[in-house]
C-alpha cells in the first residue's frame, strides 16, 4: 500500500567540495601512492616542498638528486616541488605517515606540530641573513630547538636553510617607518605571531593562500604584502607592488625534516651518500640564498620601475616591542637571548 503525504519531500543538496578540500583529497592520494612506491622500493626517496624553480630551495634539492644518481648508490631522489603534494601543512604530515621521504618546510607552519619552531620567528630576533642564522642553528641553541622539534612532531630533523629575510612590498605607500603601515591591508603567512607583528602596529595582517597574493595586489583586495626578495621577483609581485621596503622584520628558516623509518632502511653505504649529498645541497643553498638578495635588487634596478626604500630598522623594531615581549615570555626569555647573542 503507497502511503501519499502531503508534506512535500525537500531535496537533499550535497554541498560542492571546496578548491581547499579538493585539494586536500589529491594530495593525501598522491601521499597514498607514494607510501605504496615506497613499500616496493627500498631505494626510492621522495622530497617535497613549495617553492618555484630558481628558488634556493628548488634549486638545491635539484642538486642533492643529481648528486646522489652520481654516486652510484642506488638512491633515487624524487622531488615534488611547487607544493604538488598539498601545502605545507599537508607536507608535514606526509612527512610523519611516511607518504614523503623528506621535506624542507617554513617555520610558521611547522610550529603549528611542533610549538617550539616558534621561537625563530619572533620579529626581528634574527641580525642578518647569511651569518646570524647560521650561528643559531649550527650551534648549541639550534641543537636544542631541532631536538625539542623532534620530540613534537615524530619527525627527524636533518638541518637547517634558508627562505629568507623578509620584507614588505606595497601598492603605493612606501614604508619608512610603522606608522607607513597603519590601516593597510598586509598579507601575512597565517601564523599567529605574523599577525600579531603587523596588528601591534595598526596594520589589518590578512592571511591568505599564497596563490592568491598576486590577485589580491592586482584588485586591491590588499595594499600590501610580505616575503624574500627572490619570490617578490620570481613571481612578479613588483607588477602590482613596486614599493619594496627593505624592512627585514623576519628571517624565515626551512627546517629540514624526515620520517625515521625511510631514513633507518638505508645501508651505512647510502646514508653516507645521503649525509655527504644533503650536507653539499645545504651549503649550496645557504649561499645561493645569501647571493640572491644582492642580485635581485640589481635585477629589479635595472629592469622594473620599483622604489626600493631602506627604513631604519631599530625603529621599525621598538614599534613590535610588545609582540617580542609576549613571545619571550611564552618561549623563555633565556632561549631567546642566547638566540641573540649566537654569534
Amino acid at each position: 500500500m503507497r502511503v501519499h503525504s502531503r508534506t512535500r519531500s525537500r531535496q537533499v543538496r550535497i554541498p560542492r567540495p571546496t578548491a581547499v578540500a579538493c585539494g586536500r583529497a589529491v594530495a593525501l592520494l598522491l601521499g597514498l601512492q607514494l607510501a605504496i612506491a615506497h613499500a616496493a622500493d627500498a631505494t626510492l626517496l621522495t622530497a617535497s616542498h613549495v617553492n618555484p624553480p630558481g628558488e634556493p630551495t628548488f634549486e638545491a634539492f635539484a642538486r642533492m638528486s643529481k648528486r646522489l644518481k652520481d654516486t652510484g648508490s642506488a638512491l633515487d631522489l624524487r622531488l615534488f616541488p611547487r607544493g604538488q603534494v598539498g601545502d605545507e601543512k599537508d607536507i608535514i604530515e606526509q612527512v610523519r605517515l611516511g607518504a614523503l621521504t623528506m621535506a624542507a618546510v617554513s617555520t610558521a607552519a611547522l610550529s603549528a606540530f611542533a610549538p617550539s619552531a616558534g621561537v625563530l620567528d619572533i620579529p626581528f630576533l634574527i641580525r642578518d641573513h647569511d651569518r646570524h642564522p647560521w650561528a643559531v642553528s649550527d650551534g648549541p641553541v639550534g641543537e636544542g630547538i631541532a631536538r625539542r622539534i623532534e620530540r613534537e612532531a615524530g619527525v627527524a630533523v636533518l638541518g637547517w636553510w634558508s627562505a629568507g629575510m623578509r620584507h614588505v612590498f606595497t601598492r603605493k605607500t612606501p614604508v619608512h617607518s610603522a606608522g607607513d603601515l597603519q590601516g593597510l591591508k598586509v598579507r601575512v603567512i597565517g601564523s599567529p605571531v605574523y599577525r600579531d607583528t603587523f596588528n601591534v602596529i595598526g596594520a589589518k595582517a590578512t592571511p591568505m593562500p599564497y596563490a592568491e597574493v598576486y590577485t589580491a595586489l592586482a584588485t586591491g583586495t590588499i595594499d600590501a604584502a610580505e616575503n624574500d626578495t627572490t619570490n617578490y621577483r620570481n613571481l612578479k609581485f613588483y607588477e602590482q607592488a613596486p614599493q619594496l621596503s627593505l624592512t627585514g622584520h623576519f628571517f624565515l628558516f626551512k627546517v629540514l625534516i624526515a620520517n625515521r623509518e625511510r631514513l633507518a632502511r638505508m645501508t651505512a653505504a647510502q646514508r653516507e651518500a645521503f649525509d655527504a649529498a644533503f650536507l653539499d645541497a645545504t651549503a649550496y643553498q645557504r649561499s645561493l640564498s645569501a647571493w640572491k638578495f644582492d642580485a635581485d635588487l640589481k635585477w629589479l634596478e635595472q629592469n622594473t620601475s620599483v622604489t626600493v626604500t631602506r627604513p631604519d630598522r631599530a625603529l621599525l623594531e621598538a614599534a613590535v616591542r610588545p609582540v617580542q615581549e609576549k613571545y619571550a615570555k611564552r618561549f623563555g626569555q633565556e632561549l631567546v637571548d642566547a638566540i641573540r647573542e649566537a654569534r
